[in-house]
């Protein structure tokens, strides 16, 4: 093969490999894209995974705070729910201990049948209640701040996931684009160097001048005059 044919040849390989490598470049951008946004999902989902529960807790401890406080929700309720809260601590042993202590108290001075003993246990029952109801609410409110730290956390990491997401896809965007420009750069060139490969074979130069009398894409048509 004569050398400026094989020149030709080489050229038209050489710009075909870089068609080939534009595509896979495009390729392998938007393939690792689309696995950094996979692992960015699951990452984004196992913490939802994990602050849901104390949302959920935080949502309903509000629920409730609004209820005894008697800014909503269902009186029954929240009655009832108040009254799980009393039972599950130490309120009806320390209420009747209480009791119990003030009425000696009274007998132990003969007031044990007075209006004294009836005006003391309502003042210590009433005290015990608002103690214990202070609680219930100090409570309720740590529920409703670990909820709503909760929430902020997770959309924070929503918005990061979001921002995470978006440069994955800008820059995979910017790839397969430079990648589209170098694959048009390469298809022109492969063009080109055919062309060029064809007039050579066909005995002319690289610029249509021929040695034999005419053109290599016009023959008998001789350019030089």
């Amino acid at each position: 093969m004569p050398l400026a044919i094989a020149i030709g040849v080489a050229g038209i390989a050489g710009a075909g490999a870089s068609l080939i490598g534009a595509h896979d470049a495009s390729s392998a951008a938007s393939n690792a894209a689309a696995a950094n946004n996979a692992l960015q999902e699951q990452i984004y989902n196992s913490n939802k995974g994990l602050e849901t529960p104390f949302i959920t807790s935080g949502d309903n401890a509000e629920t409730e705070l609004n209820g005894f406080l008697g800014l909503g929700g269902d009186p029954k309720a929240t009655q009832a729910a108040f009254q799980k809260y009393l039972d599950s601590t130490g309120y009806q042993f320390n209420l009747d201990q209480g009791m119990g202590a003030v009425t000696n108290s009274k007998a132990a001075s003969g007031l044990l049948g007075s209006g004294s003993l009836v005006k003391s246990l309502d003042a210590f029952g009433t005290g015990l209640a608002d103690q214990y109801g202070q609680q219930y609410v100090g409570n309720l409110q740590n529920e409703v701040s670990t909820g709503a730290n909760s929430a902020n956390a997770l959309a924070g990491q929503g918005q990061s996931y979001a921002n995470a997401v978006s440069g994955n896809n800008n820059s995979a965007a910017a790839a397969s684009g430079n990648a589209d420009l170098a694959a048009a750069n390469s298809f022109n060139s492969l063009l080109g160097n055919a062309f060029s490969a064809y007039g050579l074979s066909r005995g002319g130069s690289s610029f249509g001048g021929g040695t034999s009398g005419g053109n290599a894409f016009a023959p008998g048509l001789n350019v030089g005059g």
